[in-house]
């Protein structure tokens, strides 16, 4: 077994400790002490939902791309703070009249709500307080200014989330390395992944336009494939196996030099998730006395960093993998290509 706690891998779970985002956390708190409203922004996978309900464990949650209009968002936050209430035949004025709540509303991804509703809904929410509600909010977006010039009302902006912006970059790799290592901690039985096969993982993750959640994904993937397989530890092979993507398709734009430099690469990677050059460099004068060719390493250096460039391989310091499909079938396939077996 590798998994002792699958919770602790799921992308709705809070963990006891929000990693990497102290500063973060620490403005959101100012601002919802002192005005009782934040705007979280970031792109995908830079953790704002997380941060929000991490903040806030009492909470009123509503997807905003779900529910896209003024009245279907009311409704969804009076029937968890008033379930009892039936907004049924109601007008959203009627429904205003009812918000009053201790709990903090999380808007997530607010610009989801349809434009015609959406500067309303937005200027109404922030001048409740005004009118002695107890309402505190953090809206959720992927772009302030994207979300600012959709509002297109300085009047509206500047009640609902002027100076009230909270802004997450996305991880870096350090970070996504020491993220991956806490939930190893809570989710895996010691000594079934190690530190390499993380690094892969948050190679990939810093790859993909999803960073923290292909991270967290990949993780239980691989750990979920290994366990149905039998094995006992997550390997390099199983993460490109819970990773393939339609790369293999691009081989043919190759040329048979370009393969032969990708082949020692993904012939070294077959045993692990890194190789150095000498141990790539090892592999091509072999394959280069197999064959009879008279080895260049200039120009397999040059080939390899044209393969870096065009996403084939990636390189992390001194070393290179392959991030996108299983180096055992990768070897396969351009040794078919190459016509070598």
């Amino acid at each position: 077994m590798i998994i002792k706690n699958r919770q602790s891998l799921e992308l709705s779970y809070i963990p006891k400790k929000v990693y990497c985002r102290d500063r973060e956390l620490n403005q959101l708190s100012i601002l919802m002490e002192g005005r009782g409203k934040a705007v979280v922004s970031g792109d995908t996978g830079t953790g704002k939902t997380l941060l929000a309900r991490y903040f806030s464990k009492e909470n009123v949650y509503v997807n905003c791309f779900i529910n896209k209009s003024e009245h279907a968002v009311l409704e969804t936050i009076l029937s968890q703070v008033r379930p009892r209430f039936n907004p049924a035949g109601m007008p959203s004025r009627k429904l205003w009249d009812q918000l009053d709540s201790e709990k903090t509303i999380i808007l997530d991804e607010v610009e989801g709500i349809i434009v015609d509703d959406l500067n309303h809904f937005l200027y109404t929410l922030s001048r409740l307080p005004e009118q002695g509600k107890k309402l505190r909010y953090i809206a959720i977006t992927r772009d302030a200014d994207m979300l600012r010039h959709i509002i297109h009302d300085d009047a509206t902006w500047s009640t609902f989330a002027e100076k009230a912006v909270v802004q997450l970059k996305p991880y870096t790799y350090e970070q996504i390395m020491e993220i991956l290592q806490h939930r190893v901690d809570e989710a895996f039985y010691p000594d079934t992944i190690d530190e390499e096969t993380l690094s892969l993982i948050a190679d990939i993750s810093v790859e993909s336009p999803g960073h923290m959640r292909t991270a967290v994904d990949l993780l239980r993937n691989s750990a979920l494939i290994a366990e149905k397989k039998g094995f006992s530890v997550v390997s390099p092979e199983i993460v490109r196996e819970a990773n393939l993507d339609t790369f293999m398709g691009d081989l043919g734009l190759l040329s048979k030099d370009q393969l032969f430099a990708l082949l020692p690469v993904a012939v070294v990677c077959k045993r692990k998730a890194y190789a150095t050059v000498e141990e790539i460099l090892d592999v091509y004068r072999v394959q280069c006395e197999n064959h009879g060719l008279k080895p260049d390493e200039n120009q397999f250096m040059r080939n390899l960093d044209y393969l870096e460039k065009q996403g084939m391989v990636h390189r992390r310091e001194n070393m290179y993998t392959v991030l996108y499909s299983p180096a055992s079938i990768l070897v396969e396939e351009i040794e078919k290509d190459l016509q070598l077996s």
